[in-house]
């Protein structure tokens, strides 16, 4: 069973937790408890935790992720429910995650980072196309990811489109019948962090290709016409490349600056709760 961590010195959320009561058939053991930032570095110190609740005051809250940030970066982190429901939900939230980051499914060496990353990318893809709903399961499952990306600044999301001369030279159609082969192409030659930014390129079902360029959480980054100039020229250069070492054509089609993450979500005119 996996092993949790609750820190919180909330009423209503340690009651919620106690009134689960057979937890076995959570798939969790029951979590060991801590107050504030000191017990929860004391606990981690001394226990695994597989997950993590945190319902603590807004300062005492940073102190937190930023300690996990920096000596427990891929632990999941999930929403500290108020009622046992809501306990329960969460909780099944993170043991699908977590089952999935688990599983052996292949016979090739996959690090259970290298899943949560891809877990991450796929969460990433229903946000750009719409298929998120609200702010709320937006920053939950960005927590629950571990995304270091920041929901509430200016992003930029572009799209690309292939041009008729790059399906010439592609006479075996290595890109045409292989979007994973053609994603993967365009995570290693445009993704990755640039100047306080993660880029994340994304090919959809439709072959519909977009590029998420959204600030990390805490960075000093640029904004307006001078974000716009950086990440569109780091975009460019890598279609250079593309062209030139994969034969691969491709145009910057559109780019839209976004006031924040949240703007693609589906509902994205509700008030953040």
């Amino acid at each position: 069973m996996y092993k949790l961590l609750l820190i919180s010195d909330q009423e209503d959320v340690l009651r919620a937790f106690e009134e689960v009561g057979n937890w076995e058939r959570t798939g969790f053991k029951k979590p060991h408890i801590r107050h504030d930032f000191e017990g929860a570095k004391d606990s981690l110190a001394k226990h695994h935790a597989d997950g993590i609740a945190i319902a603590v005051d807004p300062e005492e809250e940073e102190r937190i992720l930023a300690y996990l940030q920096e000596y427990f970066p891929t632990v999941s982190i999930f929403q500290a429910g108020r009622t046992r429901e809501e306990v329960l939900m969460y909780l099944n939230e993170l043991n699908t995650l977590l089952n999935r980051l688990h599983a052996d499914f292949t016979n090739d060496r996959y690090l259970e980072t290298d899943m949560l990353a891809e877990c991450r990318h796929e969460f990433f893809r229903k946000v750009m196309t719409g298929k998120v709903k609200n702010y709320a399961d937006l920053t939950r499952n960005m927590r629950l990811l571990r995304s270091r990306m920041d929901a509430d600044q200016p992003c930029l999301l572009m799209e690309l489109t292939r041009n008729d001369s790059g399906a010439q030279e592609d006479p075996e159609g290595q890109w045409e019948y292989s979007k994973e082969r053609l994603e993967m192409t365009l995570r290693k030659m445009l993704g990755g962090d640039v100047r306080g930014f993660h880029i994340l390129p994304t090919v959809h079902p439709n072959g519909e290709i977009m590029v998420l360029c959204c600030p990390l959480h805490g960075a000093s980054v640029l904004t307006g016409e001078s974000m716009s100039t950086l990440l569109i020229n780091h975009v460019e250069e890598g279609i250079d490349h593309l062209k030139e070492y994969f034969g691969l054509d491709l145009t910057l089609q559109r780019t839209r600056i976004l006031p924040a993450l949240s703007a693609l979500c589906t509902d994205a005119g509700e008030n953040k709760q």
